[in-house]
């Protein structure tokens, strides 16, 4: 497999803000998706790959060509900004015919490319339309016709799905994830949502205040993250200083008052970090068992947020049933799936 595009140290300053240094790749016929919380770069960073920002230092390689010097029109890549850009004074026809119009296409090209687009992602029907008036999914469409009709190298999707309704959102799922394979291109897609993000990608980038954090499979960045900001930011909400000591099965860890067994082998000041949703109700018969006193409950989409405080240490666990405040309450985590962090001496 190929690669589509590689940063090189990009560094990037905007008054105070400063990006990077960044180096990365992305491989052909992937989705990449950037994550992290607003103000962290994300936008900036793609911008940085479009050609709007020229990097401090660094360089942009796009199919094995340096491109930092080029305009955006000679980079091979198509931008699709928040909120789609689409010109209201135009059709839906013309909207998805503009970027060969200006390339000179001839007209008769131009009309074969944009029914066969409009074809591919279900709106010939929006083709006489006005762009007024329509919903946030056929603009999120006209907005990837207009882009992908000029076979991009590389397409650039920020916050795509950021003015979408809930249902619009996960109806438009399939269809993004698709667009590698079906139109020959990589996708680097922005967006603070981490649910897009792991329903999406092929490789995750988290960005925090200007640099990479980390880059993994989604797999790992949700399970195994390896910083302490990634856990927070994707949902770990046990997030426990310990110490740890190596066995022969992987480590024995003291938290507060409890010990707890990871298979993961590690010695010394760690965090051990647990999905709520990973906890099990009762006394499981493989596995650590916390009991404790219910603090809070909260409901959730998976059931109940559950708080427990456990000999003067807080749990936060998704439970099935509803216990009341005051209720005794055990759970159950397997030694698999408590992760453990370095803590940085």
């Amino acid at each position: 497999m190929g690669v589509a595009l590689r940063l090189i140290n990009v560094e990037l300053r905007l008054g105070s803000f400063k990006l990077g240094p960044i180096t990365t790749s992305v491989s052909d016929g992937t989705y990449n998706v950037v994550m992290g919380p607003t103000g962290s770069g994300k936008s900036t960073l793609i911008k940085v790959i479009a050609g709007a920002y020229r990097p401090n230092s660094g360089s942009v390689i796009i199919n094995e060509e340096d491109v930092t010097d080029k305009p955006p029109e000679l980079r091979g890549i198509a931008y699709v900004p928040q909120g789609y850009a689409l010109f209201d004074h135009m059709t839906v026809y013309e909207n998805i015919e503009y970027g060969l119009k200006v390339r000179g296409v001839p007209r008769r090209i131009r009309a074969i490319e944009v029914r066969r687009i409009a074809e591919d992602l279900g709106i010939l029907n929006l083709l006489n339309r006005g762009v007024r008036g329509l919903s946030g999914g056929e603009s999120q469409k006209v907005a990837l016709a207009r882009a992908l009709v000029i076979k991009p190298r590389v397409l650039l999707l920020d916050e795509p799905m950021s003015m979408m309704d809930v249902s619009t959102r996960e109806s438009l799922i399939p269809l993004l994830r698709s667009i590698p394979s079906r139109f020959n291109t990589v996708v680097v897609h922005v967006t603070h949502d981490r649910n897009e993000a792991y329903a999406l990608a092929d490789k995750i980038l988290v960005l925090n205040n200007g640099q990479l954090i980390e880059e993994n499979e989604p797999e790992v960045i949700f399970t195994r993250p390896s910083s302490l900001f990634t856990a927070q930011f994707v949902g770990f909400s046990n997030i426990l200083p310990a110490m740890a000591v190596k066995t022969p099965q992987g480590s024995m860890v003291r938290v507060g008052n409890h010990i707890l067994y990871s298979t993961e082998s590690i010695e010394g000041r760690v965090y051990v970090c647990i999905r709520p949703e990973w906890f099990r109700e009762g006394n499981g018969d493989e596995g650590n068992v916390i009991k404790g006193v219910v603090l809070e409950v909260e409901r959730a989409s998976m059931g109940f947020k559950v708080m427990i405080n456990a000999d003067g240490i807080i749990f936060t666990a998704i439970t099935q049933s509803k216990p009341s405040r005051g209720d005794s309450l055990s759970l159950t985590i397997p030694p698999s799936l408590i992760h453990l962090i370095p803590a940085i001496e």
